[in-house]
């Protein structure tokens, strides 16, 4: 049987006091896609250290517009997508190692995405009473099966 192979796209735009941490979180994949929103900061020079495919594209104020851009360059047999603000904790790491790699993978075939629980974080707090938790993500699925939707985002 085949290994099962992940990638990782992070879409950014000057991010350098968050973006290295971010990329440290996912050197387990296999592949780094790092699409830089024309950043005028360190952004771009910090992605370097990680990876060689990195893209540089127009700041969209439709952020997934770079997004599903990124994911046409991975050709990893999953994606996992990441906003540079964002880390894999070392649990959800191996778990989706576990999940994607494991032996019995071919009675999982008709699945092509997993939701994954984001914990959000406000001043260095996570916030766990307003109902924000579990804040349910799709941000793993099978490379050709997702896509984010292409309109404004709210940003905080």
């Amino acid at each position: 049987m085949k290994k099962q192979t992940i990638s990782v796209v992070i879409s950014a735009y000057n991010e350098e006091e968050k973006i290295e941490e971010c990329l440290k979180s996912a050197s387990f994949t296999d592949e780094i896609i790092f699409v830089d929103n024309s950043s005028t900061d360190k952004t771009g020079e910090i992605a370097k250290k990680y990876t060689s495919k990195i893209f540089t594209r127009p700041n969209n104020l439709m952020l997934n517009v770079n997004k599903n851009f990124g994911f046409t360059k991975a050709t990893g047999d999953w994606i996992l997508s990441l906003d540079a603000d964002e880390r894999v904790s070392p649990e959800l790491r191996d778990e989706i190692k576990s999940e994607i790699r494991s032996a019995n993978w071919r009675t999982k075939s008709e699945i092509n995405g997993y939701w994954i629980p984001r914990k959000n974080i406000i001043f260095g707090k996570w916030v766990q009473h307003t109902g924000w938790y579990p804040d349910h993500q799709m941000r793993l699925f099978r490379r050709g099966k997702g896509k984010f939707p292409q309109h404004h985002v709210h940003e905080m």
